[in-house]
This record gives C-alpha cells, structure tokens and sequence, in this order.
C-alpha cells in the first residue's frame, strides 16, 4: 500500500506539475518503482541475515548496507533510465528531464531504500524482543517448576524413611502390622507417583490420599491417633497443590503424638470463601513438651510451594494455644499459572 500511495504521488507530480502526458506520466512512474518495490523485498533477506557479529561490527555493518544500498538503487536507476529512453525515444523534452532528473532519481530512491532498511531492523529487533520475552518467560516457568519438584523431592524420600523405619521396627514386634503397613505405603506411593501426578488436584482427591496416608500412621499409632475431616461439599473441586498437605500432617504427628500419651486428634476443616479455599489442620498437643528438633523441611516446603505457584504471599498463618496447634492454609482458585497445569 506505500508502494502504490508512492506511485500514485509520483504520476501525480510528473502529470500535474511537470505537464507531460498521463502515459509518460503512468510509464515513469511504474517503470522507475516497481524495480525498486523489487529491491526493496530484496533488502529484508539482507537484513535477516545480516547481524553487526557477523559483520565485524556496527560501523562495519552501515557501511556496507549504505554501499551496497547505493549501488543497488544506480543500477536499478540506470536499467530504468535505459528502458525509459527506448520508450518515448522522439519526445526530446522528455529525455532532456530523463538526464537532468537522473541523479535526482538515484538520491531519492538510496532514501527511501535507506528509510526501508531501518524499518527492517526495527521489525527485527521487535521480533527478536518478543522471542527473548517468550524464551524468558518459559525459562522463568521451567525454573518455578525444577523449584516445586526439589521441595516435593525433599518431602517424598523424608515421608518414605520414616515410613520404612517403622515397618523396621514393627517386623520385630507385630508383623501383621508391618505388612499392613507395606501394603497401605505401596498404596499410597502408586496415588502419589501415578502416571496422572499433576500439579494441582481437587481437595476431595487431596484428602482421599491423605485418609490412606494417616492409615499408614494409624498402624504405627494405633488408638492414640485420632483422624477426622469435616470438607464442605461446595469445595469438592475446589483445586490444591499436590501433596501439599502432607507435611503439616507429618509435622501434627510429630509435634502431637510423639510428644505425649494421650491421644491426639488431628482435625481437617474445609471451607470456601471469597473464591479461595480455606483449610486448617489442628492438633492437640502438650505445650510444656520440649520440642523435638528439625530442619523445619515441612511448613517451609508448603510456604515455599504456595508462593512459587500463587505468587501471593502469607498463604500459610499458625496459630496456637495451650491445647491446639493449627494451621490455615489460604488457597486460590485463580493465578495458578502454566505450572499449575502442567502435568
């Protein structure tokens, strides 16, 4: 469309202000830019595969363009001029504007391939922009995940060597139990390591594979561990991380049951609001106990996974008395990002 609205302002001025005829006119026109709308597409493979690296640099680079620009445009001018001269060969005056008018024509037209040029490699460097903006963000998206998949890698080995241990001890004291436990932790591990692993997963799914995780525990525990859920039904598919619960109860148990005799309930609460879901876990424990130590791998993992998915911070808030300990967790149901759906 430049081309034309060119060509069309040139017949223009060579009909109107130079007088000459509307064939001469048209002729000019079309015979001296269309060679160079030819030259011109020819100049974007130029610049596509020309960069100042391999050029010997910048300088190096405008220069050569410039020259070969100039050449180009001469020679173009020149064919044209030459066309032109066998066309209206009797038209006297005209030939003598053909001549004067020729380096006119070469100036004019290295211009307007020089304005064409810089158009190029604005386009190019905007492509090239848009290509290192994508690259960045898909770079920034493998990262968040090699992320996720190190903290639930730091969770998985840790669950499964407290879990072997106890099968350890309880091959010695109640084998029925030991293979029970063996049994309900091949479960567990073929839920949690199947081919449909995804990123996120409904908390009725979540919570499904948390009740086969706590049985594995209740082996261990038997009647001092006590489990119950309370999920509203309007959050059924309500979505959460993978195995993000799973931490907080390996930490109630630690923190509950190993640090008294009595027995010690953990309790799950679910509930929606705001178009987020919430879920608190609680467990009693004996707050004059002394803590065991730990590496704290549970509550930072689940702080740490909620962020990189979310990008929203204090998803994770705890809360304690003499009697209870809880923590409520905070899960969006939007700004899960491409991680989120990854599978």
């Amino acid at each position: 469309m430049a081309w034309a609205a060119l060509i069309a302002a040139y017949t223009f001025l060579l009909y109107f202000l130079f007088e000459y005829s509307l064939v001469v006119a048209v002729s000019d026109s079309v015979v001296h830019n269309l060679p160079l709308v030819g030259l011109g597409l020819g100049f974007w493979y130029v610049v596509n595969y020309l960069s100042p690296k391999d050029n010997g640099g910048l300088t190096s680079l405008v220069v050569n363009l410039c020259a070969a620009v100039l050449i180009a445009v001469a020679l173009t001018s020149y064919a044209s001029y030459s066309l032109l001269n066998s066309l209206f060969p009797g038209n006297g005056a005209y030939m003598v504007f053909l001549v004067e008018t020729l380096p006119w024509r070469i100036f004019i037209g290295a211009l307007v391939m020089a304005v064409i040029v810089m158009i190029y490699y604005l386009l190019k460097y905007n492509q090239n922009l848009k290509q290192k903006e994508e690259e960045e963000i898909q770079l920034q998206t493998l990262l968040k995940q090699s992320e996720l998949d190190m903290l639930k890698f730091q969770i998985n080995p840790h669950f499964i060597f407290n879990s072997l241990n106890s099968i350890s001890a309880l091959t010695l004291t109640e084998p029925g139990k030991a293979r029970e436990m063996v049994i309900k932790l091949s479960e567990f591990l073929r839920s949690s390591l199947g081919k449909d692993n995804t990123e996120l997963r409904t908390i009725k799914e979540e919570l499904e594979r948390m009740e086969l995780y706590m049985d594995i525990e209740k082996v261990r525990f038997g009647d001092r561990l006590k489990v119950a859920s309370h999920l509203d039904v309007k959050c059924n598919e309500m979505q959460v991380p993978n195995m993000i619960l799973q931490p907080l109860y390996e930490n109630a148990i630690k923190y509950g049951v190993y640090e008294q005799l009595d027995e010690v309930a953990v309790e799950t609460y679910c509930h929606c609001e705001s178009g987020n879901l919430h879920v608190r876990i609680t467990n009693s424990y004996d707050c004059q106990a002394i803590p065991q130590k730990g590496k704290g791998i549970g509550l930072k993992n689940v702080r740490n996974r909620l962020d990189l998915i979310y990008g929203i911070p204090d998803l994770v808030t705890i809360e304690k008395d003499q009697e209870k300990f809880s923590v409520h967790l905070v899960i969006p149901q939007q700004n899960a990002g491409a991680i989120g759906k990854r599978e």
